[in-house]
């Protein structure tokens, strides 16, 4: 039986330049600088702010000062309009992968078998908080972003080292203002992230933070490490960029070589067979047995 359909290609790798970066998405600053910047004021503060700033510049310049806004405005208008009217191409779309699919784990060589989540992975999510009325000018939060960036960077740096397969950064949004911010990351097991958290990066920021813990009680760390054994993860995607467990990058070596050859992405077709619905992902018999009175609207092929 043919295994899993893949449907982006893999990346090779340099043999020029060990160890081999992966090409995972970058998370440190100042890529997520901004959104972290407009979490720390409420939409209200914003618009205020906002309107402060408009009527000095109208003081200031008259109503000349509106000519920015106008353009800026019309210009934006415009753009999503000729967007929502397909006159011009939909940039939201870039990257999106246009059908139903599943994030599973490739074989050593690269291929993709038939088993879903044929191999166990590790789960952390890394989470800080400023509660401080400055929010991520509050003293001791800059060193905190500045240690995770190091840290972020040489697990980067060499992924195949810390069993890194990818991560992504994401931002609370239970509050209306200075929520968490958080990096999950997927790793090969736990022996590769428990060596880098006795490595001197680290070590060096713990240190840290135990000299300074008591003098910056507004400040919030905190982890979470979740050990998935095979068989007991499943997930699905449609119309969807790749994203948490989807956007991985899984090491592939030669045949008789120790070097990355290549990085696998783990996006596979899950319109049909085993991985068209949960259960069957899990591979839960009873489940899936109940689930048979819904087996047509599985069967479509992108629900």
């Amino acid at each position: 039986m043919a295994g899993f359909k893949g449907l982006l290609p893999p990346q090779n790798v340099s043999k020029q330049q060990p160890p081999q970066p992966a090409p995972f998405p970058r998370t440190s600053p100042p890529y997520t600088l901004f959104p972290t910047i407009r979490d720390q004021l409420t939409i209200t503060s914003w618009l205020l702010l906002g309107g402060l700033l408009q009527g000095i510049s109208l003081l200031l310049l008259g109503p000349l000062a509106l000519l920015p806004t106008i353009c800026i405005l019309l210009y934006r208008t415009t753009d999503h309009l000729l967007m929502a009217l397909h006159l011009t191409p939909n940039r939201y779309m870039n990257g999106v992968v246009p059908s139903k699919f599943s994030s599973q784990a490739p074989h050593p060589d690269g291929s993709f078998g038939t088993d879903p989540a044929a191999e166990s992975i590790v789960v952390f999510h890394l989470g800080a908080r400023s509660n401080h009325p400055l929010g991520i000018l509050a003293p001791g939060y800059k060193a905190v972003g500045d240690r995770s960036a190091r840290m972020n960077e040489a697990l980067m740096a060499d992924p195949v080292k810390y069993g890194l397969l990818g991560m992504s950064r994401w931002l609370k949004q239970e509050d209306g203002a200075g929520n968490d911010t958080m990096t999950v990351y997927y790793l090969r097991d736990y022996e590769a992230l428990h060596r880098f958290a006795h490595e001197e990066i680290h070590m060096e920021a713990v240190r840290w933070w135990a000299d300074i813990v008591k003098e910056h009680p507004h400040i919030s760390i905190y982890h979470e490490s979740y050990l998935v054994g095979r068989g007991q993860w499943e997930n699905v995607f449609v119309n969807s960029k790749p994203t948490g467990v989807s956007d991985l990058w899984f090491p592939v070596r030669g045949k008789g070589e120790d070097e990355v050859e290549r990085f696998v992405r783990p996006v596979v077709d899950a319109r049909d067979g085993v991985l068209k619905s949960a259960a069957r992902r899990l591979k839960l018999a009873r489940l899936e047995e109940q689930g048979r009175v819904h087996e047509g609207v599985f069967d479509r092929p992108y629900l």
